[in-house]
């Protein structure tokens, strides 16, 4: 909670500096002074920590997350454990169902529209998923990611199906359908449109 509340501080307060600042050119070189600065100083303050003791080093379960083989070639008691083994895709299926069917099309819709939100989103849930992917425990964190993502398929397929459904009403209520097959025949080129249309 206090790391969300530093963020919102310091959002708000690049915000009030770019209202004070007139001219957008020197905001952009006080916001890349002023970034170039905070990184410098907090990788300084991470090499004297760690080099005094101050900051413990990263552990083996780190090192295991960016490379998966690191476990078990250096320490084999941490690969030993079952809630350090990669996800089977059992797991994923039993813990997200027809989630893990949506989430590729979430993606599908979130790269057609990118905005900086999109671009957090991907982000957000493909380092979720390969952190899922390589412990078994660490699944929870894809959930929210999963979730988020396999709404917003749901949510454009459904904006989709609807603009298609009320642009095609008027047509099919002024045209007359004699006999049964005809019908039918038009009852199937709507629903194909729908399909080839409901990812577009």
């Amino acid at each position: 909670m206090l790391y969300i509340s530093v963020v919102v501080q310091v959002f708000y307060a690049v915000d009030w500096v770019r209202n004070q600042l007139d001219n957008p050119k020197l905001f952009r070189a006080f916001l890349r002074v002023t970034v170039l600065s905070a990184t410098t100083v907090g990788a300084l303050a991470l090499a004297i920590g760690m080099a005094t003791g101050y900051i413990s080093p990263w552990t083996g379960r780190f090192y295991s997350l960016l490379d998966p083989t690191y476990a078990k070639d250096h320490i084999p008691i941490i690969a030993s454990v079952s809630e350090h083994q990669p996800t089977a895709w059992s797991s994923f299926m039993f813990d997200f169902h027809i989630l893990l069917i949506l989430f590729p099309a979430g993606l599908y819709f979130c790269f057609k529209r990118l905005t900086d939100a999109t671009i957090f989103v991907i982000i957000y849930g493909l380092t979720s998923m390969y952190f899922a992917g390589v412990m078994v425990r660490l699944i929870l964190v894809a959930a929210p990611a999963v979730c988020l993502i396999s709404a917003i398929a749901v949510s454009a397929s459904l904006k989709n199906l609807s603009g298609l459904l009320r642009a095609k009403a008027p047509a099919a209520g002024t045209t007359k359908v004699s006999g049964s097959g005809k019908g039918t025949n038009k009852v199937r080129d709507i629903s194909c449109c729908i399909v080839i249309n409901l990812f577009d």
